[in-house]
This record gives C-alpha cells, sequence and structure tokens, in this order.
C-alpha cells in the first residue's frame, strides 16, 4: 500500500529538503508526487530542459526508500508559451478569453498545444524511464475541474464539426437526428453547425448540446491519450493514473479511465459548504471511483489540512484525518496521498494547508499522520490484495446526468442530488453499493438501481430485461425511458422501452415545484408520507402498487410499484420521495432482493461498516463518524488488527475511532 503526500520541492530552499525527506520517512511515507505544476521549472525557456533539481529531489527521496509518482505538468503552460501562442487560451461561452493567471488555461482541442504537450512529456518519460525510483506517472491534473472542458474558441468549432462528420456522415442524418426543421435550423453542412455559445437566451437544441458534450469529453480523452502514449511507449513498466474528481461530470470518467493503469481521484470531505459535513458523499465518491475500472483505486489528493483559496474552510479535528483515510481504505483506496505536505508561503493556494503549516514544524497533523502510517506499516500486509463486494450496483449515466443539466425539468433540479438520495440509503443501512457503467455486467448483483434513466439505448434495454428475466431485481424511476440515445423524446407512452418491464403504463405527469409536494400511502403503514419534485399518473397492468398518492387529482393513483417479471422484479418509483418513504420503499426492495447488511455486527446511527474480502476472510472496516463514544454489539468473536486483540459482545469506539476486524467469513 502507498501511503504519503504531494509534495513541491520548488516551493522550498534546497537546504530543506533533506529535511523533508527525513520527516517523511518518520511519518511512514513511501510515496510522493511531484512536478505537476513545474512546467516552468523544467523548461524555463523554450527548448531549455533542466531536470537536474528534479533528479537531486528523486534521489535523496529514494535514499529514504520513498518512490515517486510525476506528474505531467500540461495543466500548467508557462507564460513563454502562452505569449507566442495565445489562439491556445481557452473561451468562455461569452467568447472572452480565458486568460493567464490561474491553470488550465488552455484549449484541449489546439493541435499547437498538444505539439508542445507531446515534447516535453517524451523529455520527461525518456529522463525517467530507467529511474527506478519513479513508479508512476499522472496525466496533467483535475481534468474537468473548474469548468475547463467546454471551450468555445475556433479549434473546438472546427473539431466538433469534425466529430459530428464522423459520428453522422450525411448532414441531413444530423438534421433528421436533432429535428433542425424546428425553427428553421437546417442545416447545408457540417461547416454550417454551430457551438452552443451565448445566444438570445441559453436553449439551444438539446441534441445538439448533449453531442458537444459529448465532444467536449471525448476531447479531453484524446489530449490525456497522446500522453499515454507516449509514456508506455517510453516507459512501459510505470504505471499511469490521473486524478479525478468523483461526483464532478464534465468528463465521461468511465472513458477516461479505460486508458489508465489506475483510476484515482481528490477527497476533500471537509470542503464543506453545508453546516455539516455527510461522511456519505465521500463514502459515493470513492465507490464511483473504484467503479471506474471496477478496482482498487488510489486517492491523490486526501485532505490534510483546512483548505482554501481567498477564504478557507474548516480545521480538521483531531482524529479527523485518521478517521477519513481509513474510509478511503475501507472503500477499495490502496494508495493515500495527502495534499499537501507543507502549506505554502505564496502564491494563490496560501491558505490550502497541509500536513505541516507555514513554518514546516511538526505538529498535531503529523503526528497524527504519522500514528496511520505506523497502523498501516503493520497492518497493510494483510489487507493488500483484498477488495470490496457488493451486491447492490447503481448505474451512474455521464450521458443522462448531462440531460438533466440540459433541461432540468423542474427549477433547481439535481440528477446527483437525486443520485445521491439512493446512496444514502444503502449507506444508512451499511449495505455495501458497486457504482458503475451502464456497459458493465449486471449479473453478479442482486439489485441494479438505475436513477432518472431518461434516454436508454435499445441494448441496454434488452440487458436490463434479460437481467431481471433470470432473477435480477431493478429500480427504475420518474422520466426512466422518455428519450432516445439522442436527447430526442420517444413517441411511446411512458415509460417507453421498459413498459413491458415495469408491468405499467404513465397517463400523464407534472412538476412539483421547490415547496410543493403531495400526500402519499404507503400499503398498511399508518401515517401519511410526501412527495415532492415530479408525479406521473400511473396506469398498471400488471404490477403491484405498494404506494399512493393521497391527494390531488390523481389521488389512489400508484406511486410506488412492483412487477414480476420472469424470475426477478422490476420496481418503478414515480416522484421524489421524502426520506422516510425512500426508507419503507426502498427496505421492501431490499427484502425482495435479500441484499440485507450482514456483517455480524449491529451498529447504531453514524457508525459506517465496510467489508474488503481476500481469499475467504472478510476484513471490516468499524468507523465512528461522530465525536461521541458510540457501542457497537458483535455477534462473534472478533480480531481487531489495530489495537492486535479480540473483541465480542458489546464494544465502545471512541469518538473518530476506526475498528479493523477480522475473523467474519466472507460476506457482504
Amino acid at each position: 500500500m502507498y501511503f504519503g503526500a504531494c509534495y513541491y520541492p520548488e516551493h522550498w530552499p534546497e537546504e530543506r529538503w533533506e529535511t523533508d525527506a527525513e520527516m517523511m520517512k518518520a511519518a511512514g511515507f513511501n510515496i510522493v508526487r511531484l512536478a505537476e505544476f513545474a512546467w516552468s521549472k523544467i523548461e524555463r525557456y523554450e527548448g531549455t530542459f533542466d531536470f537536474s533539481w528534479l533528479d537531486r529531489i528523486i534521489s535523496l527521496l529514494g535514499n529514504q526508500g520513498i518512490k515517486v509518482i510525476l506528474g505531467t505538468p500540461s495543466a500548467t503552460p508557462p507564460k513563454w508559451l502562452m505569449d507566442q501562442h495565445n489562439e491556445i487560451y481557452m473561451r468562455d461561452m461569452y467568447g472572452h478569453v480565458r486568460g493567464f493567471g490561474n491553470r488550465r488555461h488552455y484549449c484541449y482541442s489546439s493541435d499547437i498545444y498538444q505539439t508542445y504537450v507531446d515534447i516535453i512529456v517524451d523529455k520527461m518519460a525518456r529522463h525517467y524511464a530507467g529511474n527506478p525510483n519513479v513508479v508512476a506517472w499522472q496525466t496533467d491534473n483535475e481534468f474537468g475541474c473548474n469548468d475547463t472542458t467546454r471551450c468555445y474558441c475556433d479549434n473546438c468549432l472546427s473539431k466538433f464539426q469534425a466529430w459530428l462528420k464522423r459520428k453522422y456522415t450525411e448532414i441531413d442524418s444530423l438534421n433528421d437526428t436533432y429535428g433542425t426543421v424546428f425553427w428553421s435550423q437546417i442545416y447545408n453542412s457540417f461547416e454550417e453547425v454551430v457551438l452552443p455559445a451565448f445566444t438570445v437566451f441559453p436553449l439551444h437544441n438539446p441534441s445538439l448540446v448533449l453531442d458537444y458534450r459529448r465532444f467536449a469529453s471525448d476531447s479531453v480523452i484524446d489530449f490525456q491519450k497522446k500522453q499515454i502514449d507516449i509514456i508506455r511507449a517510453l516507459a512501459p513498466h510505470q504505471s499511469i493514473t490521473h486524478n479525478m474528481m468523483g461526483a464532478f461530470n464534465e468528463i465521461d470518467c468511465y472513458d477516461l479511465s479505460a486508458d489508465l493503469d489506475i483510476a484515482s481521484w481528490d477527497n476533500y470531505p471537509n470542503l464543506m459548504f453545508t453546516k455539516e459535513v455527510n461522511p456519505a458523499l465521500a463514502a459515493m465518491q470513492h465507490d464511483m471511483t473504484r467503479g471506474l475500472k471496477q478496482h482498487n483505486f488510489w486517492v491523490m489528493e486526501h485532505q490534510s489540512g483546512q483548505p482554501g483559496g481567498n477564504i478557507m474552510f474548516p480545521t480538521p479535528k483531531p482524529q479527523e484525518l485518521r478517521r477519513w483515510t481509513y474510509q478511503s481504505i475501507a472503500h477499495g483506496a490502496d494508495g493515500i496521498l495527502y495534499f499537501r505536505w507543507r502549506g505554502c508561503l505564496f502564491g494563490a493556494e496560501q491558505y490550502w494547508h497541509g500536513i505541516l503549516n507555514h513554518d514546516g514544524k511538526p505538529g498535531r497533523k503529523y503526528r497524527e499522520v504519522q500514528e496511520v502510517g505506523n497502523e498501516l506499516a503493520r497492518i497493510s500486509a494483510i489487507i493488500e490484495g483484498s477488495v470490496n463486494k457488493a451486491k447492490v450496483a447503481i448505474v451512474r449515466s455521464y450521458d443522462n446526468e448531462w440531460v438533466f443539466e440540459i433541461q432540468p425539468h423542474v427549477m433547481h433540479y439535481s440528477y446527483m442530488e437525486h443520485f445521491t438520495r439512493y446512496y444514502q440509503y444503502f449507506y444508512d443501512k451499511n449495505i455495501q453499493v458497486d457504482i458503475i457503467s451502464p456497459d458493465f455486467n449486471f449479473s453478479e448483483y442482486s439489485l441494479v438501481v438505475l436513477p432518472n434513466y431518461i434516454m436508454a439505448t435499445d441494448e441496454l434495454v434488452e440487458k436490463v430485461n434479460a437481467y431481471v428475466r433470470l432473477g435480477g431485481n431493478v429500480i427504475f424511476d420518474f422520466r426512466a425511458g422518455a428519450k432516445d440515445w439522442n436527447n430526442r423524446m420517444e413517441p411511446l407512452t411512458l415509460p417507453g422501452k421498459f413498459a413491458e418491464l415495469l408491468g405499467l403504463t404513465v397517463e400523464e405527469y407534472g412538476v412539483l415545484n421547490k415547496g410543493e409536494s403531495r400526500k402519499v400511502a404507503f400499503g398498511g403503514v399508518e401515517g401519511s408520507f410526501t412527495a415532492e419534485t415530479w408525479f406521473d399518473v400511473i396506469k398498471t397492468e400488471q404490477a403491484e402498487v405498494l404506494a399512493t398518492f393521497d391527494e390531488d387529482y390523481f389521488a389512489g393513483c400508484p406511486v410506488v410499484t412492483k412487477n414480476r417479471y420472469g424470475q426477478g422484479h422490476a420496481f418503478y418509483i414515480g416522484s421524489d420521495l421524502e426520506p422516510a418513504l425512500m426508507e419503507l420503499t426502498l427496505d421492501e426492495v431490499c427484502k425482495v432482493a435479500e441484499t440485507e447488511a450482514s456483517h455480524g455486527i449491529s451498529a447504531p446511527k453514524g457508525i459506517e461498516l465496510v467489508s474488503r474480502n481476500k481469499a475467504g476472510q472478510a476484513y471490516i472496516f468499524v468507523i465512528n463518524h461522530t465525536v461521541l463514544s458510540q457501542t457497537i454489539q458483535l455477534h462473534r468473536s472478533f480480531e481487531e488488527l489495530l489495537g492486535e486483540s479480540v473483541l465480542q459482545g458489546e464494544v465502545v469506539i471512541e469518538g473518530n475511532g476506526v475498528l479493523i476486524l477480522a475473523g467474519a467469513k466472507e460476506q457482504v
């Protein structure tokens, strides 16, 4: 297991480097990331490359047993390059140039920029291909961060038009698909097609906008692929990763990850915009990252201090770093690199704090990281090679998420917030989840959830039908099947191609704006519940009704249904359910799908249980996300790895505490 930090030796006097390396070793580090923003340090003048300083720090770290991940520095093209070729700059949807002064000020579609990137990546890969202390590469940095994927420059226009020509071949195929007869938008050639930039008001053809989102994502993937090809040709034994952004959605990260050896992401659980940190959100993004390649992953930037640019976010409290670290490992992280080693004295991230504060002296955070390092030195060999297993999968479709951003249906509606409601339920019940692509295999899961699956291919429809016929269970919800894969409405009664599977039709529907809700009755459960955002007026064909609306003109109409299909079941939810109603509904689903948690542990709210499994052995991470001591009940004896003791019966776990329990059979 890799354990370390992101380090910027170019920010510090060279006489400090040895001290840092010694302190890193004392903290248990065996890896650091270097150079992802160091282009102007490596190539200060065009064509003059200086690797001497990087050689020295890599050697010095190697002497302490610390390996290196090198970043390709393409996120920060230097000023001399931008001055020579200002056509490289991105343009926003209003035509404004995104100028120098931050980072990622380049256009992915620029052939000129690609040439310069190819040169520096080639130079770095040749220089470090045989260096035994360099074990991996990180491409660029945080693709898709800060709305930097969608560019509206002339490079992008011509490349987009070429992309469309490859997809549609004939212009009238595009016209027919988009329905350009609407508003007199028929194109006579691909060269006439526009980018969906600012117009009278932001209401472009939805099919055009979706294709542009797909093109923008593909542009990043192509840009990265060229770097990967260079590194693989010169340094085939060094792994390649990229630090993705969890729930961020500018890029289809399934496609981005396909070319990588390892998926990574940047985890900042305390970068909060709400009053309380919800640990389920970090857990969900860990599971998203693991699902990109259905394999364990790295956390390339792991919060170690209070984040901040011009303002600062909350300071991690004692033992929070340790708790967050073990949550990451529990969900499949095989590499942890804290961001950052030390707070910088200058530049735009002076307030982005690290393990060490600006004075460079070891303090509380360093001692906490050192504690984790000492623990991992003892247990990493035990848990290495273990993986997460789940019976439940939630399908994340970037295309469907983009469609809801293009046309959210209801003001302020968020696909990801809706998606998170499902995840929150399983998290609260300690039922492990995989988050997967619609292209992945469903057969290994007892339950598959497809939130807001408004667009579907014929292949996906048949895949789901076959899965349920053979005994699988699925959940669909409102807007399922409304559109084809090109973002145009299907001429079918809803839920379209899923109607037979779900055993119902939707006769009409409507929105419930913010603050609106309708009462719902759930089976024989006493009391009234509410639903919001949307209502479907459902007519059941074969489906069994689990819950009904209890007011308005559609009172008595189903809200939640269950349909037997072959050997399995298909559930449908025709509104956004309040938490208590969501819990009742998903409790019923999990009973049918037999997906209840079975860790052999009873735990109160605030305790997260996650299992990694290896060779029939389960390692159960018990994480207390509260500041108060909590009591859990163990239904068998367990060996506790961190404390090296045997536990059974009632066990008290301190606030922010972590246990790793072994001794259970392989279960999920």
